[in-house]
């Protein structure tokens, strides 16, 4: 069943001519075990203001998503519960002077002025220490120890230092504040801050920034150990205050990142799989096109099927291979250029919709014999559709598709991309209910190459600078001349071409990520490069 496959990585592209065909079979794009990519990975930049400050955010995509760096901000009023899971309270339990709103900073956090502040003096602001370290130097925790120790004699501390920065260049003076000061000869005069208290910023001067780092007497093998977080409110400047009120946010909440969208996109073969990953206040969730997976559970017992979401019901690729993709309604796959067509692919279920057409679900009925789920494929060439669509049954009445099944999709004639679409007979109020996803493998392109080409010989090549600005330089490894380069959006779609050259000017082309692909007459090879203004 299985045709002959060799697959490369978007980063180094091997190609081969057998029988002129390519086969994304997904094997190559190293998951670990039982592991899924959804477009989550890349970091979410955003930034918000308050009076004449900004500040930035930094939340990462992975591991269920967490705020990394920068900047969030809050209306909890917690300062009784330890721990992680209350990261966002101040331990006063308010914003200062009673307000509702607040910031909350981590390790090396920086604001900036702007507007009618911009690059003069900060006078000052309010701080004190989140719950999550106030507690923990209180008390102690798994991880950092109680400040003063056991008999209260250690000499413990937490310190914030504020540095200005203008024009890029570090200023001389500092501002030192302590959070908790259990250094005194007299236990008496130790303390934790738990009470607004007023930062004065005065002598650092006129900057145009503040960074703000974070020192503890408790420090392991990984480093500090203290949780590294603390609130703020009312940066005061000459012309306003940063209070946090204008933000949009309702008591017992907190914010840590910004609502958008995280475009990821997988190469297999001659293939370009994009993914969406949507990034929301009420969680991060996979929102459109592809999902790589090696999940192995095949179980079919009437559960919650959306546990299941990234399975295939027969759970393995098809040959029994680990990896496969999973797509969902309007997933579309681009051909990167080398490619002319595709010949067909591997195609079935996900155990989420299987599952749902069997026993039924709390939104879609039980499958009887009138009923049926399908798969559309359309080709696309220069953005045009074709007429000749090819549709393949993932359920026909009650007999559910549970094997892989090869749809030959080759009478579509050439395309440069592919597009998904499902249909079922089960639909509502607001479309569909059959849970809108599916499983392919071995998606198979019929390659613009006509010519014998060695398929044990890989083209790498090397650019610099990369990330680019303007100009990039393009070597072979293997030493031969550069004849064609041609540059792809993240999308799949050509950006660039340039004959004959090693120099190539990406000024005009709008900051992200793309890939060149290399012609050296012969052999292709492929490099991500990353374009930064």
């Amino acid at each position: 069943m299985k045709k002959q496959i060799f697959t490369s990585l978007i980063v180094v592209l091997t190609i081969v001519n057998l029988k002129a065909q390519t086969v994304a079979d997904f094997e190559s794009l190293g998951l670990s075990t039982n592991q899924v990519l959804n477009g989550a990975g890349d970091p979410v930049n955003s930034n918000f203001s308050s009076g004449n400050i900004l500040f930035n955010n930094t939340y990462q995509t992975v591991f269920g998503g967490y705020w990394s760096a920068g900047w969030a901000y809050s209306t909890l009023k917690n300062d009784s519960t330890p721990g992680l899971t209350n990261l966002y309270a101040s331990y006063a339990a308010k914003g200062n002077a009673n307000s509702m709103k607040y910031g909350v900073g981590q390790q090396g956090s920086t604001i900036r002025t702007s507007g009618a502040d911009a690059g003069d003096t900060i006078y000052g602001f309010y701080v004190t220490n989140s719950t999550y370290a106030g507690l923990s130097m209180k008390t102690g925790d798994m991880f950092a120890k109680k400040f003063g120790g056991n008999n209260g004699d250690d000499p413990d501390f937490f310190v914030m230092t504020i540095k200005g920065w203008k024009n890029g260049n570090l200023l001389n003076d500092t501002v030192a504040f302590y959070l908790a000061d259990f250094r005194s000869p007299q236990s008496t005069n130790d303390y934790i801050i738990k009470d607004w208290t007023y930062v004065d910023l005065k002598s650092l001067g006129k900057v145009d920034s503040i960074r703000i780092t974070l020192q503890s007497s408790d420090v392991g093998q990984f480093g500090m150990n203290t949780p590294a977080f603390y609130c703020i409110d009312d940066i005061i400047t000459k012309n306003d205050t940063a209070d946090f009120e204008n933000l949009n946010l309702s008591a017992g909440r907190f914010w840590n990142k910004a609502n958008t969208t995280v475009r990821q996109v997988y190469g297999a073969g001659h293939a370009l799989f994009p993914s969406r990953l949507t990034v929301a206040s009420w969680g991060d969730f996979w929102s459109g096109g592809w999902a790589i997976s090696n999940k192995t559970d095949s179980t079919t017992a009437q559960v919650n099927g959306l546990d299941k979401i990234y399975n295939a019901v027969t759970g393995t690729g098809a040959d029994s291979t680990k990896t496969y993709a999973l797509g969902q309604q309007g997933a579309v796959v681009r051909l990167n250029g080398l490619a002319k067509g595709v010949s067909g692919f591997y195609l079935t279920n996900s155990n989420y919709a299987f599952i749902s057409m069997k026993y039924g679900d709390a939104f879609a009925k039980k499958f009887t014999d009138s009923d049926f789920f399908k798969v559309t494929v359309k080709g696309y060439k220069n953005g045009n559709v074709l007429s000749t669509q090819i549709s393949a049954n993932l359920a026909t009445g009650v007999n559910l598709l549970k094997t892989w099944q090869w749809v030959d999709v080759s009478s579509i004639g050439e395309v440069d991309s592919i597009s998904f679409h499902l249909s079922s007979s089960d639909t509502g109020a607001f479309g569909m209910n059959t849970p809108a996803f599916f499983c392919i493998d071995q998606l198979t392109t019929i390659d613009k190459s006509s010519g014998k080409l060695d398929n044990k010989f890989q083209v790498q090549a090397t650019v610099y600078p990369n990330p680019v600005t303007e100009y990039m330089e393009i070597k072979l490894n293997n030493g031969k001349e550069v004849l064609e380069v041609k540059v792809y959006g993240i999308d799949g779609k050509l950006v660039q071409t340039h004959k004959a050259t090693t120099r190539i000017d990406v000024k005009d082309l709008p900051e992200g990520m793309y890939h060149a692909v290399i012609f050296d007459g012969l052999n292709y090879g492929s490099v991500k490069i990353m374009v930064q203004k």
